[in-house]
């Protein structure tokens, strides 16, 4: 079965279109021999926006490597003929930052951070004003230049909307620029007490969806001139068979600590996690509205446990505090490429740590920090002053699971996080097939 394969009854109120599908249409569309089409596809992944298609290609639209950048060809070997599993993935997360080249960053992770030198900072009352705005919603353009591949398929979801206007969107992004600003300079706590203090409403969720890595894409038959949006995923094998000794294979998923506040009539979303912006931190939740991925009320968004609010929202917060100046101060010690991204873990690691600190437990699959980075990390940590999120923190990088192998006692536990990660909802049969399986459904490990 295809990984990506869709289940054209699931209710959308956009139309859809598998990936391999519309690469055969497109493929017609063109008048191309397959080898010369494919050409073209390479010479997409010389940019870098669109590299993460190297993991998320359909197996016969994989590219051999010498078909590729250079730099890129230690990665299409490890990919070209399989999926990925976690230890793999785990690997390109220590070692990736070998393969590709450093992007240009002025800043290091602390000083994107901590805000130091930022002069695009805003007062709070201009980041108040900005989320007030009653514009609609803006769409993304309805016209835009197509990719090299051929009439009909572009890498954007041309016609979709945004979750909040312009305005509102950068008033988020202030936001989050705040919340890092006051993390670094004696905590976030201050902030948020003093906005509940004002009668803001504020609470934070642990969240999952499938990842796409910000990719989009949508095909336009030229019969019917209409765009059908294509669902992306990354899928993987999972390590654990299922009953009947079958592989099971999964999506990625994307987390993060979600955190939404309301009051005196501003809205703002953001989210915190380790991400490919170059720290970890609070980032802006600005998405385009993909209903078959991340709407945050279809069930394609997976909520896991209660919001937390009030007094045991400070003490996420604190807890978020600790781990973005370890996490970005390692990062800028040693260095580290993308802020450490994948190397002292994935989003799916830092907000499983925030769980596992908080809950003593955790509900993401796979987990992938490794062994090496978690003692970076504790020698890290040992500098700053002692606090109880500090205990919990290092608590749990000592007992957060590790998803490279399982085998008896720990395959339950491990197929628990994995189901309990994946949407309530998707197109994706693959998901559909995870989410409805037996509730005594043993996974058994390879």
């Amino acid at each position: 079965m295809d990984p990506l394969q869709l289940d054209p009854a699931w209710p959308s109120e956009v139309p859809l279109l598998d990936l391999e599908t519309a690469l055969e249409q497109s493929l017609l569309q063109s008048g191309l021999s397959r080898q010369d089409y494919i050409k073209r596809l390479t010479q997409d992944l010389h940019k870098p926006r669109l590299q993460p298609l190297l993991w998320l290609l359909p197996r016969r639209w994989r590219l051999a490597p010498a078909q590729l950048p250079q730099q890129l060809h230690g990665l299409a070997q490890l990919l070209e003929r399989g999926l990925l599993t976690p230890s793999l993935l785990a690997v390109l997360g220590d070692e990736v930052a070998q393969l590709l080249p450093q992007p240009d960053q002025a800043s290091s992770p602390l000083q994107i951070w901590s805000g130091d030198g930022d002069a695009s900072l805003k007062p709070w009352s201009e980041v108040a004003a900005l989320s007030q705005s009653d514009a609609p919603a803006d769409a993304t353009g309805a016209e835009a230049k197509g990719s090299h591949l051929a009439p009909g398929l572009v890498w954007n979801n041309l016609g979709l909307q945004y979750g909040q206007n312009q305005q509102r969107r950068q008033a988020n992004s202030a936001a989050a620029q705040w919340l890092n600003h006051h993390a670094a300079r004696g905590g976030s706590r201050e902030l948020i007490e003093t906005l509940q203090q004002r009668g803001w409403q504020i609470q934070a969720r642990f969240r999952a969806s499938v990842a796409s890595f910000g990719l989009g894409a949508c095909f336009r038959s030229q019969a019917t001139g209409v765009w059908q949006q294509i669902p992306i995923g990354l899928p993987m094998r999972s390590g654990l068979l299922d009953q009947n000794g079958q592989e099971i294979t999964m999506l990625l998923p994307h987390s993060a600590v979600e955190l939404e506040l309301w009051g005196e009539g501003c809205e703002l979303l953001l989210q915190f996690y380790q991400g490919t912006e170059g720290l970890c931190g609070w980032e802006a939740l600005n998405d385009l509205q993909r209903p078959w991925q991340n709407d945050r009320h279809n069930g394609t968004v997976r909520y896991m446990g209660e919001p937390w609010q009030g007094s045991n929202l400070l003490e996420l917060m604190d807890l978020s505090d600790v781990m973005a100046r370890v996490h970005n101060s390692l990062a800028s010690e040693l260095q580290l490429r993308w802020g450490g991204y994948g190397t002292v873990g994935y989003c799916i690691d830092t907000t499983a740590l925030v769980q596992q600190a908080l809950l003593g437990r955790c509900d993401l699959f796979p987990l992938l920090l490794s062994g090496i980075w978690r003692e970076r990390l504790l020698r890290a940590s040992q500098y700053l002053p002692a606090s109880s999120a500090l205990q919990r923190y290092q608590k749990a990088l000592m007992e957060l699971p590790l998803d490279l192998s399982h085998h008896g006692s720990s395959r339950a536990e491990a197929w628990r996080r994995l189901q309990g990660c994946q949407p309530l909802s998707s197109p994706f049969r693959l998901s559909q097939h995870i989410q409805h399986a037996p509730n005594d459904f043993t996974a058994v490990a390879l």
